[in-house]
């Protein structure tokens, strides 16, 4: 109720603001432009600022060290900051703990992660059973007192007596794993380097929680990257690792450097592993072998599926005879399908269990009774049933949620847990009892309320786009809002690798509502909300389909009286930035302001980072291909800048981004300032000891947001959030 008088004074000023005030051009750090000309497949290609790449060169570093200054003095001097610094701190701090990141081992041991309102990282605890006292098991400032690492991942062993514990710090997200033996209470002498857990399938313990695999990164000594999958042996030192899935153990096989080779494990009771040939698409190739052989240290890998079979990335799972997949194969609603283990074959598999001709079925579950999976209608709308193989039945869920979560303790297990979460309902955690499907709460810190978004509604939409497409919107404002065009609408999308945007409750989005304003979240093609062909027309050749999509998204809401085009603001991060440079570039008029966070703004030099650009060639087409070419001179925000008058940006950045170079968004805010006739400024924040996630630290996490609230509240005309230099 803290900030009640706020909402009182804001409904009716807004009015009065319907014009942004008029800027002065800001005095950018100097850069000349030096013309790099090329050609591709009879493309020519001009790249006036390729030397911002030359992150080493002292002229250059200086240029980034200046823009950083200049973002920092024009940011901070924005009225209204510490009414948003004020409301985020008040909003983290109203309950006593924030729990996250929930596994239950086999045993029945609950681990999750907790962060005390006063505290600015989470620390590890567990419960011998949920009724449990709690303990605490790990705080990671013990880890190494002079260097503020957080927990990144964490995996308990099948018998939850064991723990491997990923730390990083700094914004880095190459880990360092520590193992603790909870029945001695203590730590393993080891620590493994350079593993990455959290984003490449985590850790797989053996079946006997002897030891587990992971993928482990390495480095030659011209810095190429190699990664293999490794077995680590309790107790072993660092160095005695075992390769167990990489170039090297395939036979007739060539691993590049665009792929991930990962193997794991997903049950105490398998006999198989599966090795993943992992990259960005979507589907993969797929290996198998028996894990006694794999225990041995001496693998014998077999193909198992193909990227053509269309089984969705790592998602399927062994049980008994059978393994059981998502595919796309035959609908784009998608299927479970099942195989033999011993004779499998993925072109005749046997269909499991279907979804309604409009929902997604999106992940599943294999119980010792059939399988459990949740469907989506549009990404934003979730269901839940079960299927013996011969019939679904649907699962009264306790409420309707916008998104569903699901996770069990093992393959084949019927312990089954569920996230339950809406735009305006925080998340609640469930146990579902299969057997009488009965839903227990089990929540492992106390609910807060939060009176002040009593009022605001969400609405889901479908906006007709330019060539037919129906696309799906998220709307959520106030349910009292008056359509008379005054209130600043923030579009938060994304659209690329098939990625949903699934509901989720956040209080620091929910306030730009509080405030007066519209969020508005366009499920843009490149998206996985329809399915993969939804996805698919959102990528590569077709890539332009998602800033049209956003187009067509915020012109609707201006002509519906929403919003103005004084009022709007866009906004993503990573991928993302290419939706926002792309309707930037089209239609710099319909904007008030853009915001992207770590955002790829030069696509077509991808294939030139350090690291080879991993494998978003998949993505985004690659310069190799005449058609890659085509489709990447076509969607590339940076190589696309006009001379013309172009909204406020503010792009950010981390100096220890391991995914996006700082180059990228850099010549991206160096043409633009050189080019655009417009007085709104263009700014580029770099966030010190930050990386691709942002910060970690809490106090700092709300800082990054204040910066990103507090520009587009400022370029949209709220009279709290003026700029007065």
């Amino acid at each position: 109720m803290k900030y009640l008088w706020i909402l009182t004074f804001l409904y009716f000023p807004l009015h009065s603001y319907s014009q942004k005030r008029v800027q002065s051009k800001l005095q950018y750090p100097a850069i000349h432009a030096k013309d790099v000309q090329e050609t591709y497949f009879g493309i020519e290609v001009t790249d006036p600022y390729r030397h911002l790449e030359q992150l080493e060169q002292e002229e250059i570093k200086g240029w980034y060290e200046a823009q950083a200054k200049l973002a920092d003095t024009v940011l901070n001097n924005i009225t209204g900051r510490n009414l948003l610094l004020d409301k985020f701190t008040d909003y983290g701090s109203r309950a006593a703990a924030h729990v996250s990141d929930v596994k239950v081992s086999e045993s029945g041991r609950y681990f999750y992660l907790k962060r005390n309102a006063e505290e600015q990282y989470a620390s590890l605890y567990y419960r011998d059973f949920y009724e449990a006292e709690e303990k605490l098991l790990f705080d990671p400032k013990t880890y190494d007192y002079d260097t503020k690492h957080t927990i990144s991942y964490f995996k308990p062993s099948w018998k939850g007596n064991k723990l491997a514990i990923a730390l990083t710090h700094s914004g880095y997200e190459i880990s360092d794993i520590i193992i603790l033996d909870l029945e001695k209470n203590d730590r393993y002498p080891e620590v493994l380097h350079n593993a990455w857990p959290d984003s490449f399938l985590g850790i797989s313990w053996l079946p006997d929680d002897t030891g587990f695999l992971f993928l482990q990164f390495s480095y030659d000594e011209e810095g190429a990257e190699h990664t293999e999958t490794v077995l680590h042996r309790l107790g072993k030192p660092a160095d005695s690792l075992i390769s167990i899935f990489g170039s090297k153990l395939i036979n007739d096989l060539t691993i590049t450097e665009d792929v991930y080779p990962i193997a794991t494990i997903d049950s105490q009771d398998a006999i198989y592993a599966l090795g993943y040939l992992a990259t960005v698409d979507n589907f993969w190739d797929a290996y198998i072998t028996p894990i006694a052989d794999l225990e041995r240290g001496t693998p014998n890998w077999e193909p198992f599926y193909t990227k053509e079979d269309q089984v969705y990335t790592s998602e399927g799972q062994f049980y008994r005879d059978n393994y059981y997949y998502r595919t796309n194969k035959l609908k784009n609603t998608n299927t479970i399908n099942k195989v033999p283990i011993l004779n499998p074959d993925f072109k005749n598999s046997k269909q499991y269990a279907d979804s309604e001709s409009n929902e997604i079925l999106n992940s599943f579950l294999v119980t010792e009774n059939g399988v459990c999976y949740t469907t989506t209608k549009y990404g934003t709308q979730a269901s839940l049933y079960t299927s013996d193989g011969y019939k679904s039945d649907s699962i009264a869920l306790p409420y309707k949620p916008g998104a569903i979560k699901l996770y069990q303790t093992q393959a084949g297990s019927s312990h089954l847990w569920f996230n339950l979460s809406g735009w305006t309902s925080e998340s609640d955690r469930y146990y579902l009892n299969l057997k009488t499907q009965k839903f227990t709460d089990q929540p492992l810190t106390t609910p807060v309320n939060f009176d002040e978004f009593n009022d605001i509604i969400n609405n889901e939409l479908l906006v007709e786009a330019d060539d037919g497409e129906q696309i799906p919107v998220s709307l959520i404002y106030n349910k009292n809002l008056t359509r008379d065009g005054t209130h600043p609408a923030l579009f938060y999308t994304y659209g690329a690798y098939g990625t949903t945007i699934s509901p989720f409750f956040s209080p620091i989005f929910l306030s730009w509502v509080e405030l007066g304003g519209i969020l508005c979240i366009p499920h843009v093609r490149g998206g996985g909300e329809k399915g993969e062909e939804w996805h698919l027309q959102g990528m590569k050749l077709n890539k332009c389909n998602s800033w049209k999509d956003l187009i067509a998204v915020t012109e609707y809401l201006i002509d519906k009286g929403f919003t103005a085009p004084d009022k709007t603001v866009i906004y993503s991060s990573s991928a993302g930035g290419i939706t926002i440079g792309g309707a930037l570039n089209e239609k710099p008029e319909l904007f008030a302001a853009a915001i992207a966070e770590v955002s790829v703004m030069n696509p077509f030099r991808s294939e030139n980072r350090d690291d080879g650009g991993g494998s978003n060639q998949d993505e985004y087409g690659s310069i190799s291909d005449s058609l890659g070419v085509v489709g990447l001179t076509r969607m590339d925000p940076y190589l696309n800048i006009r001379n013309t008058n172009y909204p406020a940006v503010l792009l950010t950045a981390g100096d220890n981004d391991a995914r996006v170079p700082l180059w990228m968004p850099g010549k991206y805010v160096a043409r633009l300032q050189n080019s655009t006739t417009s007085n709104d400024p263009v700014l580029f924040r770099i966030h010190k000891e930050s990386g691709h996630q942002g910060s970690s630290e809490i106090s700092q996490m709300y800082l990054e947001y204040v910066d990103v609230f507090s520009f587009g509240l400022w370029q949209t005309g709220h009279p709290l959030f003026q700029n007065h230099e």
